[in-house]
């Protein structure tokens, strides 16, 4: 049986295009995290959240679309049967495990069972919750039963960060050094200094000792923030590529052939996942 031409198929041409999409949305999301600071970076924090919860979601959507391609000789799902899969991210990663699980495949990576990924998927999930998340502030706009925990950046630096710096900060000859240079600016300009700065948690920091200890927090919050973020990505990438590199080859598939490729990107090892600042890799 002769394969079809996929540049000839509507199909894969739709989904190639999505791919494209997904894989670059999921990348500035993730270098705008790296970037995100409680002063002049802080809209960063919210372009991280539409791109990474974005890209999750229409990840997991591919993968869901493969599958159903794979269990029914090639045939995509209609467009009722994609919507009903709805945008809250836990139920999708939970629908990808299913799948993963049913189709016996391991990823060797973190994903969605360790904690700070998961606390990762939490936030987006909420953040895909308009109230909640994407439309928050206007929420909170004269509305005295907003509840400020639901503010997406605080809720981020409360339920992720304190977990990163937990994990991987405190105690550490990372945190000596920059509290150090903390007391050392703050004794060197702390009384020539005026300081108006609200941290992430919506806290004021009114010293140079306080805001530059929050400096030195927010640049481990951003490598590590990013890391986790990403581990989550690469372990949907994984399935995504598992699913769909070989069988893209075979006839009555090719509607899935090479879009893992603009998945690649992510599938790399640790220590490449926490040290590239921008993303995807070209």
């Amino acid at each position: 049986m002769s394969r079809s031409d996929p540049f000839s198929i509507p199909e894969w041409n739709a989904l190639h295009r999505e791919a494209s999409l997904v894989s670059q949305i999921l990348g500035s999301g993730a270098t705008a995290l790296g970037r995100a600071t409680y002063g002049s970076g802080f809209g960063e924090y919210y372009t991280a959240f539409f791109g990474l919860s974005i890209g999750i979601e229409r990840l997991a959507k591919l993968i869901l679309v493969a599958d159903y391609a794979l269990d029914n000789a090639g045939t995509l799902p209609n467009q009722q049967m994609v919507r009903k899969s709805g945008h809250r991210l836990k139920k999708l990663i939970g629908k990808v495990d299913e799948i993963a699980t049913k189709r016996a495949i391991v990823v060797p990576h973190i994903g969605p069972e360790n904690a700070i990924c998961a606390a990762v998927i939490g936030c987006l999930d909420a953040f895909s919750d308009a109230s909640k998340g994407r439309y928050a502030n206007f929420e909170a706009i004269g509305n005295p039963s907003f509840d400020p925990a639901n503010e997406p950046v605080t809720k981020w630096w409360t339920e992720v960060v304190e977990l990163i710096l937990d994990t991987d900060y405190r105690g550490t000859k990372r945190e000596v050094g920059v509290k150090s240079r903390a007391a050392l600016f703050e004794a060197i300009v702390g009384r020539v200094t005026l300081v108006r700065f609200r941290d992430e948690s919506g806290n004021r920091m009114t010293d140079v000792a306080t805001a530059s200890e929050r400096t030195g927090q927010s640049e481990w919050a951003q490598k590590y923030g990013r890391f986790y973020s990403l581990a989550v990505v690469r372990w949907l990438a994984h399935i995504f590529d598992e699913m769909t590199h070989a069988a893209g080859y075979q006839p009555g598939l090719e509607s899935l052939f090479g879009h893992y490729e603009y998945f690649q990107t992510y599938t790399v090892d640790d220590r490449l996942l926490l040290t590239r600042k921008i993303w995807p890799l070209t």
